[in-house]
């Protein structure tokens, strides 16, 4: 989601799936590189010079996207942005992005169902795919149900929580981070994307960075597969990075907070999550939800007290502002607390839910024992989650494990 009758959409074009694309790009690079061997092919070729690769990749391609109301009449188009990088022997392609509804052909008609190709205007696009845009934001487009994952990666339990996502029938997403577990392994970020296609090209997700979205590229810590293949509407917001941004959608308004961005109350982050707050029109978006990777509230053996300056720093300006609930991630199980404040129960704090047990190749966390008085609902299972927004004054959380074969409900509140 892109702002108020906009909508992004993002791509691949790989070299890998697409022979005379490589071919053209690896006929750029070899007559730019004095060659001092025999050229055994544009595949080889890339792995030897990936940063040249992915330059030529970019200027092979066009981004544009065809879209319309009918699949028979993409009447529309629109052009975007590309990018890439390479590390070590791995180019990423060309990676697009293409804002739908912004510009000469105005804003998109709300909760309407678009039919959209995507590619290159001289070469090969996609088969035709939809997406239903958001309704207009306000308390009259109540209800609205939000799926919520974390931590997903890409084994087959991540796969099974994916097909149970989608039959959840979300209209959008919230993914709390831990997204591929690439883990530097650049290819793959290539495999979480394939795997994931199915589930965003059809409805809108929204992420934030989690701990694993930081690797090493070419010797150094940084973020740039996170940065580079995924839109943020950062600039919408005013925050300005994509580490922590806000958006609206139906009747909420949802802020997506760093945890591995500066967040005491010295910091950008804070002061702009001051700003966001204050800017809240409850009358309009009755709803404030925070999303963040790092939880807050967590009796698990895992990740204990990590992020407690963060707590310290920012509960209560969240209190202060009326949070109705907070996702959370990285541990990787699932955790419901009553309405908190400060580590208490407290009826005006918002309730904390961990929602870090998508699937990824680490494995379930255990619990610590006593139980928290804060804490009213945990478990060991892979899983995810749905909020229904019902109207102005209530909502309905749902948590579905994996492991039922049946649709059930196996936590609510």
């Amino acid at each position: 989601m892109a702002g108020p009758g906009a909508m992004a959409v993002s791509w691949v074009t790989h070299p890998e799936e697409d022979d005379a694309l490589a071919l053209r790009a690896g006929v750029e690079v070899a007559a730019t590189i004095a060659q001092d061997g025999a050229w055994e092919g544009h595949r080889t070729l890339s792995k030897h010079h990936p940063q040249r690769t992915c330059e030529a990749l970019a200027r092979q391609v066009n981004s544009l996207v065809r879209y319309g109301t009918a699949p028979a009449r993409l009447a529309s188009a629109a052009e975007g942005n590309r990018t890439c990088y390479a590390s070590d022997d791995y180019s990423s392609g060309t990676l697009h992005t293409v804002l739908l509804g912004v510009g000469e052909g105005g804003p998109l008609a709300p909760n309407t169902q678009y039919f959209y190709m995507v590619g290159d205007s001289d070469g090969a696009q996609s088969e035709a795919l939809s997406f239903t845009t958001p309704p207009l934001t306000g308390p009259e487009s109540l209800p609205y149900r939000l799926g919520l994952i974390g931590d997903l990666g890409q084994t087959e339990n991540s796969a099974q929580t994916l097909e149970h996502l989608t039959a959840s029938d979300a209209a959008s997403v919230i993914n709390v981070g831990d997204l591929s577990y690439a883990d530097g392994y650049q290819p793959r970020w290539d495999s979480y994307m394939r795997l994931a296609a199915p589930h965003t090209q059809r409805v809108a997700w929204a992420l934030v960075e989690g701990n694993h979205e930081e690797e090493m590229f070419d010797g150094e810590e940084g973020w740039v597969a996170y940065e580079r293949r995924f839109w943020f509407p950062s600039a919408q917001c005013g925050s300005n990075t994509p580490f922590y941004y806000s958006y609206e959608v139906a009747g909420a308004h949802v802020v997506m907070l760093g945890s591995y961005a500066a967040y005491l109350e010295d910091s950008e982050q804070f002061a702009w999550l001051r700003r966001d707050l204050a800017s809240v029109d409850r009358s309009r978006t009755p709803w404030l939800i925070a999303v963040m990777h790092a939880p807050w509230y967590n009796s698990n053996e895992k990740h204990q007290h990590e992020v407690d300056d963060m707590a310290a720093a920012m509960e209560p300006v969240l209190y202060e502002f009326g949070a109705d609930v907070v996702f959370a991630g990285h541990v990787h199980a699932y955790e419901r607390s009553y309405r908190s404040f400060r580590g208490e129960r407290n009826e005006c704090g918002p309730m904390y839910i961990n929602i870090g047990d998508g699937g990824n190749r680490e494995g379930l966390n255990g619990f610590l024992d006593p139980q928290p008085k804060w804490s009213t609902m945990r478990e060991p299972s892979y899983g995810h989650g749905s909020l229904l927004l019902q109207n102005t004054t209530h909502a309905l959380w749902q948590w579905h494990r994996n492991q039922d074969a049946v649709r059930v409900t196996a936590d609510e509140g």
